[in-house]
């Protein structure tokens, strides 16, 4: 017995089959757009040089001269010239063909420091060979603020023989900090007279991460932090090779590595005996970010004034954590609010310094979203250090705090603020940027 759908199912069923209609074709032309890019970027243009045009002129002059005053020998010098044009064709577009490229470069690099960047070129064919490949880099700024460079990253290789690679190396050095993209590759030659150029694009686009450049912590900073962390850092015994050093034996005991075994211990005790060792409790330091930038337009020391107060957080994550094992939470404020509340690490470090890299200013920093976000670090120790790109604003920023939950934890907040516009920073750090 057969039953007639309701009219809601019927409704269902006719949208849902409309929908993956549309679906198909969406993906069909997606499927489409995605082949006429690859096959548009497999093609192998060609456009005459300078020199290739006046080549043109006098070839045209000799021919119309020949065909005027009826010389044989000018029409045959006409065709010789018509064939070098030819000839300049064919190798530009056929040792094009069948070359592959591959960049070589670091993920991330710093600010003045030399990158290399280098370029392999593959040749695919059998027989015909490639000569002065010219591989072109397009670089743009993607953040904080887009830019279109008009630098570009040349590498020349000479000589691609059939079914070898041959590299080439460039060296880019910036001289500001954010995200840049390396983008499509050219490949391009005038081989063999120079009076064609022919050129194929590759999309191999690719992000590089430039961080903030470091300066260095003045004695007076070292001793502004550790007055701040004072009493943090107190030495409790624990069993770790990696950390600490070695001041006592204890017995053994179950889930000791072999590798703390003292051999020399236990053949005079009888029983197993191993090192002990001892660790430095890591010191707990709050820092918040204030980059204020006015929304009409920044002047140089406004700029000035961002870029090393970025700088004194890459420095201070670099130095303190690297180095000292210190922990510190990290709060920008900003156009947006980033936040890394316990950066112990070198790979949190590398964490921080991307998002230093990015960080753009604002013209309403959210403090009090950034102060709430790193609360936990607070309550371990209640000593927040302010480096802010205006005057102090804590007052202001406590007044936000009444109105929340915790604000009976934020009366018993520590704060020093550091107003690098005023030249306050200058005491405790010095930077000095590549130009």
């Amino acid at each position: 017995m057969s039953t007639t759908p309701t009219t809601a199912t019927a409704e269902l069923q006719a949208s849902d089959g409309s929908q993956s209609y549309s679906g198909w074709l969406w993906q069909r032309w997606r499927r489409k757009r995605k082949r006429d890019r690859a096959r548009n970027l497999a093609i192998v243009r060609f456009r005459l040089t300078r020199e290739g045009w006046h080549f043109l002129f006098v070839l045209l002059f000799i021919f119309v001269g020949a065909v005027i005053r009826e010389i044989n020998l000018l029409i045959l010098l006409a065709g010789t010239m018509i064939g070098l044009l030819n000839l300049q064709w064919r190798f530009n577009t056929k040792t094009l063909q069948g070359l592959k490229v591959r960049r070589r470069l670091p993920l991330r690099t710093m600010v003045g420091a030399p990158t290399d960047i280098s370029i392999e070129v593959t040749n695919t064919r059998r027989w015909l060979g490639s000569w002065l490949v010219l591989a072109e880099d397009q670089i743009q700024k993607i953040q904080p603020n887009f830019k279109r460079l008009t630098e570009k990253g040349v590498a020349l290789v000479d000589e691609v023989q059939p079914q070898r690679t041959n590299s080439a190396r460039y060296e880019l050095r910036f001289l500001e900090r954010g995200r840049y993209r390396i983008g499509s590759t050219t490949i391009s030659t005038r081989f063999p007279i120079g009076l064609g150029r022919g050129w194929r694009v590759i999309d191999n686009s690719v992000d590089l991460m430039v961080h903030p450049h470091l300066g260095k912590l003045l004695p007076a900073c070292r001793l502004l932090l550790q007055a701040e962390l004072e009493g943090t850092a107190k030495a409790v015994p624990r069993a770790s090779v990696h950390e600490g050093e070695f001041y006592g034996l204890r017995n053994w005991q179950t889930g000791d590595s072999r590798r703390w075994i003292h051999w020399r211990t236990t053949a005079k005790r009888g029983e197993l005996s191993v090192r002990q060792f001892e660790q430095l409790q890591r010191r707990q330091l709050s820092v918040l970010l204030d980059l204020y930038q006015p929304k009409s337009k920044p002047t140089k020391a406004d700029r000035q004034a961002i870029e090393r107060t970025v700088a004194f957080a890459a420095t201070l994550a670099s130095e303190l954590v690297n180095r000292d094992r210190d922990r510190i939470a990290f709060a920008i404020a900003g156009e947006i609010v980033h936040v890394l509340p316990n950066v112990q690490s070198a790979v949190l470090v590398h964490d921080l310094l991307d998002r230093l890299s990015e960080v753009r200013p604002g013209a309403t920093p959210n403090l009090v979203e950034a102060v709430t976000q790193i609360s936990l670090s607070l309550m371990r120790s209640p000593v927040l250090l302010v480096v802010s790109t205006r005057t102090d604003q804590f007052g202001v920023l406590r007044q936000e705090l009444e109105d929340g939950v915790n604000h009976r934890f934020f009366d018993r907040l520590q704060v020093r603020w550091l107003n690098v516009s005023s030249g306050e920073l200058e005491d405790y750090f010095e930077w000095n940027p590549p130009t």
